[in-house]
C-alpha cells in the first residue's frame, strides 16, 4: 500500500554581509544564480554563474571544484535556491548555502550586479 514521508534537509543559510564577505575574500566558492532571465530578469550578483533551476541538478558537475556553494533566486518567498539545495546535499555535496535574500534584496542594497 503506497504511503508518504515527509523528509526534511536542514539547510545552512547566510545573509548579505556574509556573501559580501566571501566575494572580497577571493574564497574557493560558487554564486549559482538559478533565476537565470525567468520572469523577465535581466539581472544576476556580479560574478554569479547562471544554472537556471531546472538544470543545475545535471550540471552539478561543473560545482565540483569548489569549496563552497551558495544559492540564490529571488528572495526569501522564493523556493526554487532551496530546492537546489537540498537536492545537492541529498547528492552528498558539502557545504551547500543558501543566500535568501536574492537579486531582490541585494539590488535594493545597491550591491553589485550585472546583466544575464
Amino acid at each position: 500500500m503506497p504511503y508518504t514521508k515527509n523528509w526534511n534537509i536542514p539547510l545552512e543559510c547566510i545573509n548579505k554581509e556574509e556573501l559580501l564577505e566571501r566575494i572580497n575574500s577571493r574564497a574557493s566558492y560558487v554564486l549559482v544564480d538559478t533565476i537565470g532571465t525567468y520572469d523577465g530578469n535581466k539581472y544576476k550578483i556580479k560574478s554569479a554563474t547562471t544554472i537556471d533551476y531546472p538544470h543545475v541538478i545535471d550540471r552539478r558537475k561543473e560545482l565540483l571544484p569548489f569549496d563552497e556553494i551558495i544559492i540564490y533566486c529571488h528572495s526569501k518567498d522564493c523556493v526554487a535556491s532551496k530546492k537546489v539545495a537540498a537536492a545537492l546535499i541529498s547528492l552528498n555535496f558539502h557545504k551547500v548555502k543558501v543566500y535568501e535574500g536574492g537579486i531582490t534584496e541585494w539590488m535594493q542594497n545597491n550591491l553589485p550586479v550585472e546583466e544575464e
